[in-house]
């Protein structure tokens, strides 16, 4: 199995919870995980563009392809139009500032991504509680609201963690 990971995991590893500096065991074991059980992308590395070390550690560690988004483009024009058309986002989910339509915007290649090659997302968006109640208009699509709507497997931090630690 092979998962794609949310900038906000990445994020939350070298930002939140295990800062290189402290935690310097976490990142040599991490190293063996995501060149095992991971796929990196292009346009999740851009959006890491701002920290230097983990762009540094990621190039020096990660061992593997890196896929190009733009491979992917029907699948992405796919995940826009079912945002597009199954009425439970506002228009800002495609255009606004953080909308989908914006070609650096991470979230809808990573569900297309695991659409086309059977990936696995995972992330720490949580799903909107509401999507499934009768005219809830959403101002943002989520990716486990729009991956579970187009038959993506999407897992949180800690079950993958807990998976990967019991193959490592």
């Amino acid at each position: 199995m092979k998962y794609l990971l949310d900038s906000n995991i990445y994020m939350d590893c070298y930002d939140r919870y295990y800062l290189h500096e402290y935690f310097p065991t976490f990142w040599r074991q991490f190293t063996p995980v995501i060149n095992q059980f991971v796929v990196a992308t292009d346009v999740m590395l851009d959006e890491h563009q701002h920290d230097e070390w983990f762009i540094e550690w990621f190039r020096k560690n990660y061992h593997g392809s890196i896929l190009n988004h733009v491979e992917y483009a029907e699948e992405w024009s796919n995940v826009l139009e079912h945002v597009r058309i199954c009425g439970k986002y506002r228009s800002d989910a495609l255009a606004g500032d953080k909308g989908w339509a914006h070609e650096r915007i991470a979230d809808p290649w990573l569900i297309a991504i695991a659409k086309h090659d059977g990936y696995t997302l995972v992330t720490s968006e949580q799903r909107d509680v509401n999507m499934h109640v009768k005219g809830h208009i959403a101002k943002a699509a989520k990716i486990p609201d729009v991956a579970d709507a187009l038959g993506v497997q999407v897992i949180d931090r800690n079950k993958f963690f807990g998976i990967v630690a019991l193959s490592v």
